[in-house]
């Protein structure tokens, strides 16, 4: 059974019990209405007989009762009788013909008491409502007035309405049967909508798709528009997934790219040196020196390739407080080994005592790729400068200057890029993964790396990283 269907039964269940129980009580309060006025117009009818009874005294100071004419107070519906203490007809009104009314023993009994009490009897398929009144006369009851009326009206009124409430209760099951499966409908419709989008994006994978609702913010709204917000993140997740899916593609055809033009250099030399054996010993050192080089290539490849996958895996680097100057020295003692460049440091001294919270070996590797590509596009006669200042925000800034061959304004955006190279420098030896690297270890030190470049007149790489606060 569908949740409409439920929805319907249920409201149509409660709209039953409370139409049953609320027909019941108008029925009950009907009923007890209509029987106390009865009660009521039978004691107003008996106080009017025992009021027009006398009481008479004889010269022997005995008293004895002189009943009125019954008739006089009786009504097509309404009959008298008056019988004495044991229970015998005194006189009763004519409206009764040949019929009297119920004397039981248990009547005498309580009248005996001097209570006045009601009764209801059914006499030939009439039902009467008896008021029984006892007759004092000395502080002794001597007789019994018995006032009744027929109750047939009664039960004739509460069956029509009994009637009426029946073909009422199931017009109104009727109607809220119907009334129910609309509301049900109407309020079901935004997650029948929600269904047949979730159905659409199942079938098509659409995730950009949304819940069309403009209702209020209730559990119906709030719905939907969590709805949209998942498929809002799920759209998210899927654009990443799909781009990792298309850069893993790319990395591995560059890396497939990258490592075979190594291993046919190696294997190309080894053939060369098989079928020259016994040849000229240069030949075999310039082959075997061919072959080291590119041994140390695929090295360099493969070590960087391994970072970057620790780097895709979620590898975070580990750092500690310290002191940046004197990682500075000793990388500014090194790097005039990378080429033949002039190397000039600036601002050390200003920097003296700064400390970063970082990792020192990945904070080395970042500086020596950034000298290295320095040195490599920067011819013997060309200048690298090496500086670090602190800017008025607080942040050190670490800058490696060439003058360089520079890189074109189409490659600045592109050179972050995994095995991305610019097209003036694809016949180096570099691998294309040096400077991803170079940002990933940044952007682990929540820090920024920026570049600026002209063709011809060198470029200028810039890392921006937060400084440790002293104590």
């Amino acid at each position: 059974m569908t949740l409409r269907w439920r929805l319907t039964l249920l409201v149509t269940f409660i709209l039953t019990i409370a139409f049953l129980i609320l027909g019941s009580l108008v029925y009950f309060l009907m009923g007890r209405y209509l029987t106390g006025s009865i009660d009521r117009s039978l004691a107003f009818r008996a106080q009017e007989v025992i009021g027009s009874i006398k009481v008479e005294s004889s010269f022997l100071r005995q008293q004895r009762i002189t009943l009125p004419d019954v008739n006089v107070f009786a009504a097509p519906d309404i009959f008298l009788q008056i019988v004495d203490r044991e229970g015998f007809i005194v006189t009763r009104s004519s409206n009764l013909g040949r019929q009297t009314l119920p004397i039981r023993p248990q009547t005498l009994i309580q009248a005996n008491q001097g209570k006045d009490f009601f009764t209801t009897e059914e006499i030939d398929n009439y039902s009467l409502r008896i008021y029984n009144v006892p007759l004092m006369l000395g502080g002794q009851t001597v007789g019994i007035l018995q006032v009744a009326r027929l109750l047939n009206p009664v039960k004739k009124t509460l069956g029509n309405l009994r009637q009426v409430l029946i073909f009422l209760g199931l017009l109104a099951v009727f109607i809220a049967t119907v009334l129910g499966y609309v509301l049900a409908r109407t309020a079901l419709k935004p997650i029948e909508r929600l269904t047949q989008v979730a159905a659409q994006i199942g079938e098509g994978r659409d995730l950009a798709q949304r819940v069309p609702y403009h209702g209020p913010m209730d559990e119906i709204g709030r719905l939907a528009a969590t709805f949209n917000a998942m498929l809002g993140r799920l759209q998210k997740a899927y654009t990443r997934l799909e781009e990792a899916y298309s850069a893993q593609r790319r990395f591995v055809a560059d890396a497939s790219h990258e490592l075979r033009t190594p291993l046919t250099t190696i294997r190309g030399n080894i053939d060369l040196l098989r079928k020259m054996k016994g040849a000229d010993m240069a030949i075999q050192e310039e082959a075997l020196a061919d072959i080291a080089s590119e041994a140390e290539r695929m090295s360099r490849l493969i070590n960087n390739l391994l970072t970057l996958a620790r780097a895709d895996a979620g590898l975070e680097i580990v750092r500690q407080p310290m002191d940046i100057t004197e990682l500075l020295h000793e990388v500014a003692r090194q790097a005039p080994l990378l080429g033949e460049a002039a190397f000039i440091v600036r601002g050390l001294d200003s920097i003296s005592g700064c400390q970063v919270l970082g990792n020192r070996d990945y904070l080395k590797q970042l500086l020596f790729i950034l000298l290295d590509n320095a040195f490599k596009y920067t011819p013997g006669e060309g200048k690298i400068e090496l500086t670090a200042k602190i800017d008025p925000k607080g942040f050190l800034l670490i800058r490696v200057k060439d003058t360089g061959i520079g890189i074109a304004p189409a490659d600045l955006e592109h050179i972050f890029e995994r095995f991305y190279r610019a097209d003036t420098t694809r016949s180096s030896s570099g691998t294309g993964l040096g400077l991803a690297i170079a940002k990933w270890i940044v952007e682990q030190h929540q820090g920024e790396i920026k570049v600026e470049s002209r063709v011809g007149e060198g470029t200028v790489f810039t890392v921006v990283l937060p400084l440790l606060q002293k104590g």
